[in-house]
């Protein structure tokens, strides 16, 4: 059938076919976004993180005792966790952080070279204190320099040395070689590869990393216990270290126990919460488009039997007519999608303001629209069926 037929068709019956068209746009809508947010929950999740998830498990605590928040109390009780961790089975590597990585905000200042400091200033960088085990809990590769073994700050005065990420040597020092330039925080002692600190909108500056390998002064915030198991004892170890760790000393609070994937999935459990949510609302909206969509269809081909019976008599074939029923539906739902894709943009602007969410791209509408005309076909197949089997005697019925 002509297209002008086709539009002459639907606008016979134009509040049904408003409402319809209303209800596949807000279909498309929520179809698209949350199909876009499913997808980049799904790349953040599996994006390189540089760190052993699995086998590494970050314990948050915090001494209950004040005096045990302070320097040299709170470094005698470091001292005596970490020897009585070590001695776990199944243990590999533990160590003492002010913070964890895989989080979203913390203890972060800005680093830059003193002699260029506007053009290599990197804002916001995460600033681990920790102890010399660190990098081999998290596996970090040295890709230059050498690792500060000791705690012990340097006299008292002199800043500590600093270990950075490869990206964060980069953006200070340009490209070129880090070690033993001087930063605001002190000297750069090592360069280790990028790992994932804190969520940032950018995704080059989530491995932009400080290491001070240097005592915890105070922990009023609390700290963090990191420690990588065996393949295999993970879940033993994890089930061990509350009774293990609150023997060394009572004075503890322990919010939490988990491995470096569940703290990932934890950091993006707000786009994975949003993401199931718009997918169910949007399987729902599909399963009542195709119930409207039948609807029309079905009472569309009762209504019309008569002109349907015509066509038949005049010598129309059951396919044509199969065809037609098809087409108008399928004409509707474009035009629903052509609408849908202002409101999804409208919807894509409000969701930004609460997550990071990126802009639509340009095959995703093309893919939300096929998954719609397909439900839609399915919906309107059986009345599509329907009007092949009117008799062309139909139309002489009112005659």
């Amino acid at each position: 059938m002509p297209l002008h037929l086709l539009f002459k068709s639907l606008l016979r019956r134009k509040m049904v076919t408003a409402l319809l068209l209303i209800q596949l746009a807000m279909t498309f809508a929520l179809l698209l976004n949350s199909m876009l947010l499913a997808q980049q929950t799904r790349q953040k999740l599996q994006q390189p993180t540089g760190l052993p998830l699995q086998q590494t498990l970050q314990v948050q605590l915090k001494p209950t005792s004040i005096a045990l928040r302070q320097y040299p109390a709170l470094g005698d009780l470091l001292v005596r966790q970490l020897e009585a961790v070590r001695a776990i089975p199944g243990v590999v590597a533990v160590a003492y952080s002010n913070q964890s990585p895989l989080h979203e905000g913390g203890s972060n200042g800005n680093i830059h070279d003193p002699d260029r400091e506007e053009l290599s200033k990197a804002n916001g960088v995460p600033l681990y204190n920790v102890s010399t085990d660190f990098f081999a809990v998290l596996q970090l590769p040295l890709l230059a320099g050498e690792l500060p073994q000791s705690e012990i700050a340097i006299d008292g005065i002199a800043p500590s040395p600093v270990v950075i990420t490869q990206s964060l040597a980069n953006k200070v020092f340009d490209g070129e070689p880090a070690i033993g330039r001087q930063l605001n925080r002190g000297p750069v002692a090592a360069v280790v590869a990028d790992f994932y600190g804190q969520r940032k909108r950018n995704e080059i500056e989530i491995n932009f990393n400080s290491v001070q390998v240097a005592p915890l002064w105070n922990a009023d915030w609390g700290y963090v216990l990191l420690i990588r198991t065996t393949a295999d004892t993970v879940e033993t170890v994890r089930q061990a270290l509350p009774q293990v760790l609150q023997q060394v000393d009572s004075n503890i609070e322990i919010f939490s126990v988990r491995t470096l994937q569940e703290q990932l999935q934890r950091l993006y459990s707000n786009e994975f919460g949003l993401a199931s949510l718009l997918s169910l609302l949007s399987v729902l909206m599909l399963l009542v488009s195709m119930i409207s969509s039948y609807s029309n269809a079905y009472f569309h081909t009762l209504k019309h039997q008569q002109e349907i019976g015509i066509k038949r008599a005049l010598g129309a074939s059951k396919r044509r007519i199969f065809t037609e029923l098809l087409s108008e539906n399928w004409l509707s739902t474009v035009l629903g999608a052509i609408a849908g894709v202002g409101c999804a943009v409208v919807l894509n602007q409000l969701l930004s303001q609460v997550i990071s969410i990126p802009p639509l791209s340009w095959w995703l509408p093309l893919a939300t629209c096929a998954i719609l005309l397909l439900c839609v076909t399915v919906a309107t197949w059986y009345p599509a069926a329907i009007a092949t089997r009117v008799s062309p005697a139909t139309a002489t019925k009112t005659l």
